[in-house]
């Protein structure tokens, strides 16, 4: 059979009863029709196949990206607290600075810590950096301001530890030095010339007279090492302390010694007790203070 005169008839016969009719299509068309029904088909599953696979690719792009912006997300918000915590600390930083100054105006006064408080300059020269709202936030900034406050913490804590080491010295120098009564009385007599008791002519008075009932009770009035206890001629039973810092005081005319020589003694405990021994017009106490061997008026170590 020739394939170009063989034919191929498709008769519709409708239901309502109408005239049929037919078609008639040559078998060379139907193959061409097949062949471009075949490669529409096939366009049409290369077409869906590559949406599927982009879709796919877009699809997991897009949950990377999501990661990646949850990432980012956290990494912002670590990087927020850093620099608030850093904030911080240069806040605290500014107050132990101030502390500083504070405690060393307040030991200016003492000329024995002249030097133990005298501070060097060790100001870093960097200006603070104002750590802004999110979108002004800077890494390289906040790192910055970290590296300043690490390298300023050590200079810190020794300056804080040298006004400690100062404190220390100037309350261990003011429980050495003698200050208040060393017995409950009236001054009767004070330091410098006065008209002798036993005579009517002047005579320089090296201590202060304080007069108290006898044997009433005595006290140091610094801390110290007793270095003299026993008897002197003109003083009577005395008992001598020597506090260091070049203070020396002396207590005279007791009636009875309650220390030892090369005992240490603290302010305030009971060292003797008021008499009239030696040289002498009643029960008093004869205190004496000396700084560096001089005599010093003690009614300026009272208060």
């Amino acid at each position: 059979m020739n394939e170009k005169k063989e034919k191929f008839t498709m008769m519709i016969i409708p239901h309502s009863g109408k005239s049929t009719f037919a078609v008639s299509v040559s078998a060379k068309t139907l193959k061409i029709a097949g062949g471009l029904l075949a490669a529409t088909l096939i366009g049409v599953m290369i077409f869906v196949s590559n949406t599927y696979l982009s879709y796919n690719k877009f699809k997991t792009r897009t949950e990377e990206l999501s990661v990646i912006a949850e990432d980012y997300d956290l990494l912002q918000k670590q990087l927020e607290f850093f620099v608030e915590k850093t904030s911080t600390l240069e806040k605290k930083m500014s107050e132990l600075e101030k502390l500083d100054t504070d405690l060393r105006n307040l030991l200016e006064g003492d000329p024995a810590l002249e030097m133990s408080i005298k501070k060097e300059d060790k100001q870093l020269n960097t200006s603070r950096a104002i750590l802004t709202s999110r979108s002004g936030l800077d890494r390289q900034q906040a790192i910055s301001q970290l590296q300043m406050l690490e390298l300023k913490i050590p200079d810190q804590e020794q300056s804080l530890e040298e006004l400690k080491d100062a404190v220390i010295q100037r309350n261990d120098r003011l429980s050495h030095t003698p200050s208040g009564y060393p017995v409950l009385g009236n001054i009767t007599s004070k330091f410098g010339y006065r008209k002798s008791p036993f005579g009517s002519r002047q005579e320089f008075h090296d201590g202060l007279d304080i007069g108290a009932s006898y044997g009433a009770v005595i006290v140091a009035t610094a801390d110290g090492m007793v270095t003299f206890t026993g008897y002197r001629t003109g003083y009577g039973r005395t008992v001598t302390i020597s506090h260091g810092y070049g203070f020396e005081t002396s207590y005279c005319h007791n009636s009875s010694i309650l220390v030892k020589t090369g005992q240490q003694v603290k302010k305030g405990q009971a060292i003797a007790k008021v008499g009239s021994s030696g040289r002498s017009t009643g029960p008093h106490l004869h205190y004496m203070v000396r700084l560096n061997g001089q005599l010093q008026d003690p009614a300026n170590f009272l208060q």
